[in-house]
């Protein structure tokens, strides 16, 4: 998004309320997963990827701290992100490096793929990432699939850095 230009999309504060229209943009995460992960095929269904999505969704929603964005045209969600915050000793961070008692996560975020480049990630990113700083946390996490490169230029041109990396042996795959 250009300095001095306003922005095409609106944001507003979601809750558990709002779940049934984040689940095409989480969908179309998956999507992209598959799309850009192709050699660790098979996936799960929509549905079954949606249902275990919603169920953490749900969960994170209880917990103080936690922040859901929605971003819309109109009366269309176009893009969603959510931030939740940990205790370090719940996470993997605090056996290896020194951070704040509280670390904050960016779930998940997600843009319609005829958006993806207007800067709604980055704006999503970064409001998500002010709400934590507001609350006391300033280190943050995130994850992301290593094929996808959109994303990660992305979170590495605001800031963010390889720290952990997971490795995987799927039984009948390559």
């Amino acid at each position: 998004m250009m300095i001095g230009v306003s922005a095409p999309w609106q944001l507003r504060t979601g809750s558990a309320d709002d779940l049934d229209i984040v689940g095409p943009l989480w969908v179309a995460v998956h999507h992209q997963h598959a799309q850009t992960m192709p050699e660790l095929s098979p996936y799960v269904s929509d549905d079954h990827t949606w249902q275990v999505r919603r169920t953490l969704y749900e969960d994170l929603l209880t917990k103080p701290g936690t922040l859901l964005l929605l971003a819309s045209i109109d009366d269309r969600v176009i893009g969603y992100g959510l931030a939740h915050i940990m205790a370090v000793e719940e996470t993997w961070v605090a056996d290896t490096w020194v951070t704040g008692k509280r670390v904050g996560e960016i779930e998940s975020l997600s843009v319609l793929p005829e958006f993806r480049g207007s800067g709604l990630g980055s704006h999503l990113l970064t409001r998500l990432e002010d709400h934590l700083r507001a609350a006391g946390v300033d280190d943050l996490v995130l994850g992301v699939l290593p094929g996808n490169r959109d994303a990660l230029r992305l979170y590495e041109r605001l800031g963010y850095r390889p720290t952990w990396l997971y490795l995987s042996k799927f039984t009948g795959r390559d």
